[in-house]
């Protein structure tokens, strides 16, 4: 598959509002797991998630990279990509926790809004102010 391909854009500069709606929650959360402000392992363990000793190490470095290749638009389909994959697993949990770990329950409506940003970036590139966008030329 040709990289190039993943980084075409239009030059529409609208798309970095949900680009960046998509990025900030996904650095700012993804730092939270990283740096224990979250109980994450908790929440992996609740949610039954897959290997969550394993996805407690990958799951917030995935975060960040994604937020951060949005954030600044380079190669952002693989972040929005990854990001959307993300805010899939934390609807999931939403729904199936009953009682939420740790002080800092975020709200359902979040990772949806996170998820219909990453999906805007997926359908229409990163837009005009990003690196995939100055290297249309």
């Amino acid at each position: 598959m040709n990289l190039t391909k993943l980084r075409r854009t239009s030059l529409a500069k609208w798309i970095l509002a949900p680009r960046l709606i998509a990025a900030l929650p996904l650095l700012v959360f993804g730092s939270f797991h990283l740096t224990g402000m979250s109980p994450l392992l908790e929440i992996l363990r609740r949610a039954r998630i897959p290997f969550p000793e394993i996805n407690f190490y990958l799951a917030p470095i995935f975060m960040v990279l994604s937020g951060l290749s949005m954030g600044i638009g380079f190669y952002a389909r693989i972040g929005a990509l990854i990001g959307a994959f993300a805010m899939v697993v934390a609807t999931y949990s939403k729904f199936v926790i009953e009682e939420w770990p740790g002080p800092m329950e975020i709200p359902l409506l979040l990772p949806l809004v996170v998820l219909a940003g990453c999906v805007v970036v997926l359908v229409k590139g990163p837009g005009a102010w990003s690196l995939d966008g100055r290297a249309r030329a």
